[in-house]
C-alpha cells in the first residue's frame, strides 16, 4: 500500500470541485426558474419547454461524473484517492436525487396532486417526469413502495455523507459510516433494478412522450444511477479494507511496543536488586 495517507474526507481537487458545484448551481437554477416560471404563468408547460429544460439540466447532470476522470497538472491520484472521491461525490448525487424527486411524489399521492392536468403550476418539475413515466401519476403501488424505500434510504445515505466529509472523524467511526453507506447504495441499486425491470416486463406501456420520454427521460437521465452504483460499492470496499488493515497494523504495533516495554521493565528488576 502507498505510504501517503489518502484524504478520505476532502479528496476532491479544486478544479473538479468547481465543476461539481457549477453543475449543481446550474441544475438548481433551471429547476427553480422553470418551477416558478410555470407556476406564475410566465412559461407555458408545453412539450417544447419540457425538452429545452430537460436538456439544460439533464445533459450536465448526465455528464458531470466524467469529471472524476480528470487529473489536474501534476496530480497523481492513487486508486484509493479515486475511490474516496467517487464516494464523496456519489452519496449526495444519488441521495438528493432520491429525496428531491421521490419525496414530492410520496407526499403528493395522498393529497391528490398527481391527477391528470395541463396546468401543473408549481408542481411542474415532478409533473413533467410523470408524463414520461406515468406510473408516478397513476398511483402505481410498486412505484409507491419504491418511493418509500428511496426517500428513507436517501436520508440515511446523506446522513452518512455529512459524517464522512468530517476530517476529524475517527477511523473506527468512518468504517461504520462506510458500511452503512455501502448498505444504502446496495438498496438503491436494487430498487433501481426493480424500477426498470418492472417496466420492461410491462412492455414499456407506462412510458409516455414517445422517443424523448423513453430514451432521454426514462433511460438517459437514469444512466448514472445504473452505471455508477457497482463502482461506488467497490470504492467503499477499498476504503473499508484499507482502514481496517491500517487499524489492525496500528493495534499490532501498539501491542508490540507495550510488550517490549514490559520486557524491559522485567529485566531491569534483578539489576536493581543486585546493588
Amino acid at each position: 500500500m502507498s505510504d501517503r495517507e489518502p484524504n478520505f474526507a476532502r479528496p476532491i481537487a479544486p478544479h473538479r470541485l468547481r465543476i461539481y458545484l457549477g453543475v449543481a448551481m446550474l441544475t438548481t437554477l433551471v429547476f427553480v426558474a422553470m418551477t416558478v416560471g410555470v407556476g406564475i404563468g410566465l412559461i407555458e408547460p408545453t412539450f417544447t419547454s419540457d425538452v429545452i429544460a430537460n436538456l439544460l439540466f439533464g445533459v450536465p447532470v448526465l455528464l458531470v461524473p466524467l469529471a472524476l476522470l480528470w487529473d489536474g497538472p501534476g496530480e497523481n491520484r492513487s486508486r484509493l484517492d479515486k475511490a474516496a472521491e467517487l464516494t464523496v461525490f456519489y452519496l449526495p448525487y444519488t441521495a438528493f436525487s432520491q429525496i428531491g424527486y421521490e419525496l414530492m411524489f410520496l407526499i403528493g399521492h395522498p393529497l391528490g396532486w398527481w391527477k391528470t392536468t395541463s396546468d401543473p403550476g408549481f408542481k411542474w418539475l415532478w409533473w413533467q417526469y410523470g408524463l414520461a413515466d406515468t406510473r408516478y401519476a397513476s398511483g402505481n403501488p410498486w412505484t409507491f413502495g419504491l418511493e418509500v424505500v428511496g426517500v428513507t434510504t436517501g436520508v440515511i445515505v446523506i446522513a452518512m455523507w455529512t459524517r464522512l466529509i468530517r476530517p476529524d472523524l475517527p477511523a473506527e467511526s468512518r468504517i461504520r459510516c462506510l458500511w452503512v453507506a455501502f448498505a444504502g447504495i446496495a438498496v438503491l441499486m436494487s430498487s433501481t433494478a426493480v424500477y426498470f425491470l418492472s417496466e420492461v416486463g410491462a412492455g414499456f406501456n407506462d412510458i409516455g412522450q414517445g422517443a424523448f420520454g423513453l430514451w432521454f427521460k426514462f433511460i438517459g437521465e437514469n444512466v448514472p444511477f445504473i452505471v455508477l452504483p457497482p463502482l461506488v460499492l467497490y470504492a467503499v470496499h477499498l476504503q473499508i479494507d484499507y482502514l481496517t488493515w491500517r487499524a489492525g497494523a496500528q493495534d499490532a504495533a501498539a501491542l508490540s511496543s507495550a510488550s517490549h516495554g514490559s520486557d524491559s521493565s522485567w529485566h531491569a528488576v534483578p539489576a536493581a536488586d543486585g546493588r
